[in-house]
């Protein structure tokens, strides 16, 4: 780990970011909210070379169902340099998973996307700095609909790293494992959501969530937990909508979570998100004509939770407040989805599913 870094000192590709939207599991909205949650910069395998990578599992659907299957169009990033006078080389990695859920599969068979040798930029000041980074791909790239998958960077080894220059990631900690105060904030006993291939192929989950993910061509939803009495995400505040939203705590032994949903739409500043909620996944995912996208809640046992409009590209919904979900629902896990609505011109794109589990 290392301290965060304190400045953004450039911002690459705005057309691709204003088009698209990156999906990350992070506490916070990166594009819109000042992050007040990130714990430390980390590299997957302090500095030696691995891949890190985000799951992109049980808990989702449709992620980059723009209306003709699953694709992703690029990849988004906060990288950190520890001396931003020399620009520092990165990879981007798509994985499927094993099917057990015990990480991504380490085989060539298993690899969606490779793309290596690409670069930070270098600049002038710091030392140290940050650099947001948006690649796009030549060809849109297949990823599976439901199922596991797994996104993320190729860290090359820098013994440099972290005394003196360095390439790693923004990150938010789960409790306890470190010294931060601030980062993410699930509930006690759950499993983490990251994971590295080591340089020998081996395989290990890591504490922590990055601000990384693929660039797709349809609106974001997000389950965000609504702890009324942590710090964990900073000055900035807000529901966790990175881990806290998977596995928010409502036992009332400590926590009662409340909890919120936040759409994020680059390509619609100004639109509606009708927000749905069912008791889980359906067994199929369908289209609606004249919709982008498809339904992935279960339609048998949905129901409309109300609508939004979005200020700058986003909305939220409270659906419960804190301490106003019974502990009698442990156990419990609910699925979530919105339809982002353009008034110009009455097209709809269907957000991803994501589910809770209480």
């Amino acid at each position: 780990m290392h301290p965060r870094v304190v400045i953004v000192a450039g911002l690459l590709a705005q057309a691709l970011v204003a088009q698209n939207n990156p999906f990350i599991v992070f506490p916070q909205d990166p594009e819109r909210q000042a992050i007040t949650s990130a714990s430390y910069v980390r590299r997957p395998d302090w500095n030696l070379a691995a891949e890190g990578f985000q799951e992109v599992g049980a808990a989702f659907r449709g992620v980059g169902d723009g209306g003709s299957g699953c694709q992703v169009l690029g990849f988004y990033h906060w990288a950190a340099d520890e001396n931003i006078t020399t620009a520092e080389i990165y990879g981007i990695v798509l994985r499927s998973g094993q099917g057990t859920g015990t990480g991504p599969d380490v085989g060539p068979t298993g690899e969606l996307l490779r793309v290596g040798n690409l670069s930070t930029p270098s600049g002038t000041g710091g030392p140290r700095g940050s650099w947001i980074m948006t690649d796009g791909f030549a060809t849109p790239v297949t990823v599976p609909c439901a199922g596991e998958w797994f996104q993320g960077v190729d860290v090359l080894a820098n013994p440099l790293w972290p005394a003196s220059d360095g390439y790693s990631l923004w990150a938010a900690d789960m409790p306890g494992i470190s010294p931060a105060t601030i980062g993410e904030n699930p509930r006690a006993g759950v499993l983490p959501v990251t994971w590295r291939i080591s340089a020998s192929g081996v395989v290990a989950a890591t504490q922590w969530t990055y601000i990384l993910g693929v660039l797709v061509n349809q609106p974001m939803l997000h389950v965000g937990g609504d702890d009324s009495v942590s710090n964990r995400q900073g000055a900035g505040g807000g529901a966790n909508i990175g881990m806290g939203g998977m596995f928010p705590d409502v036992s009332g032994n400590p926590r009662s979570d409340g909890i919120v949903l936040r759409v994020h739409d680059g390509a619609n500043a100004t639109g509606l998100a009708f927000f749905l909620g069912s008791t889980g996944y359906g067994p199929i995912a369908f289209p609606v004509p004249g919709l982008a996208g498809s339904v992935y809640v279960d339609p048998s046992f949905a129901a409309t939770l109300g609508f939004v409009g979005l200020t700058g590209g986003a909305g939220e919904l409270s659906v419960a407040t804190p301490g106003s979900i019974s502990p009698a629902l442990v156990g419990s896990s609910f699925a979530f989805q919105a339809l982002v609505v353009d008034p110009a011109t009455l097209g709809g794109r269907f957000t991803n599913g994501q589910s809770t589990s209480l």
